[in-house]
């Protein structure tokens, strides 16, 4: 990491305003006052103020900048996200990655690839009081969710006085009429077959033209957009 070129970029006004932060943080409550952990935080905050890494890291980034471990990089990442994330704001964020899944052609499985540590934890936790599990044995970055626990986590996120308008639009687009959850399992095991690939599994783009609207709860253009994945009249249905 250069610095010299770093605090070039930044500008005088920007680099005296980043050390300015830093040691009015490190002075509170008194010199020396803090552990080893929110000093590296204070630091890694600075560097974010100057450019020298981005506002919303990658594991890698860090790795790569800061000359750390994966794990220590990944721990950073956690401690940083810990502080400034709210509840809903995790939320969002898994809402977001539930968006963008890789799709088994079989749409038995979602595979969601997710850097932030904590967000990972937020989404396993939900899983996990939903009544379902998820598999992370792969890789740290990677989840991989049953088809049951992504659909009760769709159905957690659309408020439940928004559910019938979605349920009704999806029976419109083509879907059994059956209970909420049973028609987004019904509909998502389309979207599985009609995006996957022969080689098994979804391009994120092509799910995310479909996943996106439901995750939303977005009744508008719905029942137009889902009918795509449902066979036209007169055609077998699988």
């Amino acid at each position: 990491m250069d610095l010299d070129e770093i605090v070039r970029q930044a500008g005088d006004e920007r680099s005296a305003l980043a050390l300015k932060g830093l040691l009015q943080r490190f002075l509170d409550p008194a010199f020396g006052a803090l552990p080893k952990s929110e000093i590296e935080l204070l630091i890694l905050n600075a560097l974010e103020e100057v450019g020298a890494v981005s506002s919303e890291p990658g594991v890698y980034e860090l790795v790569s900048k800061l000359r750390v471990t994966r794990t220590k990089a990944r721990k950073l990442i956690y401690e940083r996200e810990l502080r400034r994330l709210s509840v809903s704001e995790l939320d969002s964020r898994v809402k977001n990655l539930l968006k963008r899944p890789i799709i088994q052609k079989s749409g038995d499985q979602f595979i969601l690839e997710i850097e932030n540590p904590l967000i990972s934890d937020h989404l396993r936790s939900k899983v996990q009081l939903l009544g379902h599990v998820s598999d992370g044995s792969f890789s740290p970055s990677i989840v991989k969710l049953p088809l049951d626990a992504v659909v009760a986590l769709i159905e957690l996120y659309i408020p439940e006085h928004e559910r019938q308008a979605v349920k009704e639009a999806l029976i419109a687009a083509g879907a059994p009429d059956k209970s909420f959850k049973g028609v987004l399992k019904a509909v998502l095991k389309k979207v599985a077959g009609k995006v996957a690939s022969d080689t098994g599994e979804a391009l994120l783009e092509s799910a995310s033209e479909y996943m996106s609207p439901i995750v939303d709860g977005a009744v508008d253009g719905l029942t137009e957009k889902i009918s795509e994945v449902f066979p036209v009249e007169g055609e077998n249905g699988g």
